[in-house]
């Protein structure tokens, strides 16, 4: 592993005194200050033509070996910033460790180093040592500070993973920010994202609320020690998640309204077998807490099922009715009770719990369907689950609105 200078020339050459770590060093470029306080493999200064013939003859001076130079282009256009960004990449291999200078050059290449520097961490696994700038403008008459900004380039790692979460669910990258702090006032947090996410991945609402409920708490306790980058995005996790909190401390009819909301929340993000599976789990839900039944009781959810996919068996040969629900005589009064019936059933139009076992059977059936015919179905089911929600008073976009929700006898 090799540790790299990238630094960008132009054309103004001036005798210079620079302050890094309270200490000064001069020269007519950065490039020779730097190469006095910073150990390097190899320095490559990426140059213009303008910029070689007038600037670089000065580190030329200098017969240090190290010191390579790299033809680029002027940058005026965007394929310019492109032949910029290609030729810097190709010059760094795999796990270099790499200083960053963007003292001089174009005024866009700052805002391009940072776009390269990221690109290379992740496409080459680099190590960013610093990114340096020295600050001629704020000298005012003694030497021009040295600033590192390289904890600026994590605020891109830092809005990636925390969009991973907040659109995906994806806590891994988040926690890792997290976890990168060594401070142990983000430790709860981070493992409260972990939580979070585990549930939402593995279908389990109850799990999923009671670590959003710990959501707010962990953020205010750790708003102080969070990176500067995450404070600015803190709001949007909270806004997310906190409202999934809430499920946890509510009656049943109200964690209906909760599970609503996490099945809109995995039908927006596209993970539609999650969906599909709260879904037809929300159906036997809503009809235990309408005949006042246990919600997590396995009998009673199966008596549930039995109902709403029609509440009689018949023997197949001479079609007697050899079972029937004793939920069946008070169905009709069942709120939406059609609707519901035509949501669940195979053959009535829509189909969720066939729908729902399709998906889950992995296309490991006959007349399986096609990941096509999957997304428009689901789109369907899910739309008449929403519609009817609604006119069960359920509101299906907000849950913090207040609803009254008739589903009692």
């Amino acid at each position: 592993m090799k540790t790299k200078v990238i630094s960008f020339l132009g054309t103004s050459v001036k005798l210079t005194k620079y302050s890094y770590k309270e200490q000064v060093y001069e020269g007519s470029l950065f490039q020779i200050a730097l190469r006095q306080f910073m150990d390097f493999d190899e320095m490559l200064v990426f140059v213009t033509k303008e910029a070689r013939k007038i600037a670089y003859p000065a580190l030329e001076e200098l017969n240090d070996p190290r010191i390579k130079p790299v033809d680029i282009r002027t940058g005026r256009t965007s394929e310019g910033l492109w032949q910029i960004f290609s030729t810097v990449v190709k010059s760094v291999n795999e796990g270099d460790a790499v200083i960053f200078d963007i003292t001089h050059g174009l005024r866009s290449i700052p805002f391009l180093t940072f776009l390269v520097a990221a690109y290379l961490r992740s496409a080459k696994n680099i190590t960013i040592k610093a990114v340096l700038y020295g600050a001629f403008d704020l000298g005012q008459g003694g030497p021009a500070p040295v600033i590192d900004l390289s904890e600026f380039v994590s605020l891109l790692d830092w809005l990636t993973a925390t969009n991973e979460f907040v659109k995906n669910g994806n806590a891994a990258a988040l926690a890792e920010q997290l976890s990168k702090t060594n401070d142990s006032m983000l430790l709860p947090l981070a493992g409260t994202v972990e939580e979070i996410a585990t549930g939402l991945h593995l279908l389990r609402p109850k799990e999923t609320s009671i670590a959003a409920m710990a959501l707010p708490e962990h953020l205010n306790l750790a708003r102080e020690k969070l990176p500067p980058p995450f404070t600015l995005l803190a709001d949007s996790v909270l806004a997310s998640y906190g409202r999934f909190g809430k499920a946890g401390v509510l009656e049943p009819k109200d964690q209906l309204r909760y599970q609503l909301e996490m099945i809109n929340w995995y039908y927006q993000r596209g993970q539609l077998v999650h969906a599909l599976s709260l879904a037809r789990e929300w159906v036997v839900s809503f009809l235990c807490v309408y005949f006042g039944l246990d919600m997590e009781n396995r009998d009673d959810r199966n008596e549930m099922e039995f109902l709403v996919g029609g509440g009689k068996l018949k023997d197949r040969e001479t079609g007697r009715i050899i079972r029937e629900s004793g939920y069946l005589s008070q169905w009709p009064a069942v709120p939406q009770a059609k609707r519901l019936r035509k949501l669940w059933v195979k053959g009535a139009g829509y189909e969720l719990a066939e729908l729902r076992n399709d998906v889950l059977h992995s296309g490991f059936r006959k007349d399986a369907k096609t990941a096509a015919e999957i997304m428009a179905d689901a789109d369907k089911v899910l739309g008449e689950l929403q519609s009817i929600a609604r006119e069960l008073g359920v509101n299906f976009q907000s849950s913090t609105q207040s609803q009254n929700l008739e589903v009692s006898r």
